[in-house]
């Protein structure tokens, strides 16, 4: 019972300075669950676990503009990479901003860094990091991708 009132009681501080609701504070949390998730997927290089962050029906367009339609397809599309131009690359999330549209969607900006992916005939590219727009939205108690649209950002 004590860990519970403490669990309140910090939540309640959170709340009170940072100027959001219960409700967005542990949406805050599941969403950064759901990219830890996604992040320790992909430096599994594991496809499949990458794609289950995404709705069924997701949009997925990455820095080069090729997309994938559905989980299914965003699943096959990462296995190919994962296999190839991604197969020793570390993805790591180095920040988010979430901002609601409605109480069941938000639009959310997620910063990355990467190291060791290669081009397609084997040569390293250097350091990278970009900015992922995801238009996130609940299911039941769940938050999901349904729309990402990722792009490299400038090394400096």
């Amino acid at each position: 019972m004590k860990n519970i009132f403490v669990s309140f009681f910090c939540m309640f501080i959170i709340c009170a300075v940072t100027g959001q609701t219960v409700q967005m504070v542990e949406d805050s949390q599941n969403i950064q669950a759901l990219l830890d998730a996604m992040s320790k997927a992909w430096n599994r290089h594991d496809a499949k676990a990458f794609s289950m962050g995404f709705s069924e029906d997701a949009d997925f367009t990455n820095v080069m503009g090729i997309t994938a339609y559905g989980r299914d397809s965003i699943e096959k599309f990462h296995e190919k990479s994962f296999a190839t131009i991604f197969k020793n690359s570390s993805l790591k999330i180095t920040g988010k901003k979430i901002r609601y549209i409605t109480n069941d969607l938000t639009g959310v900006d997620v910063t990355w860094e990467m190291t060791e992916a290669q081009t397609p005939d084997g040569k390293a590219i250097p350091f990278r990091k970009g900015l992922i727009n995801l238009l996130m939205i609940r299911y039941s108690d769940q938050w999901l991708i349904l729309i990402m649209h990722n792009m490299n950002l400038p090394n400096s």
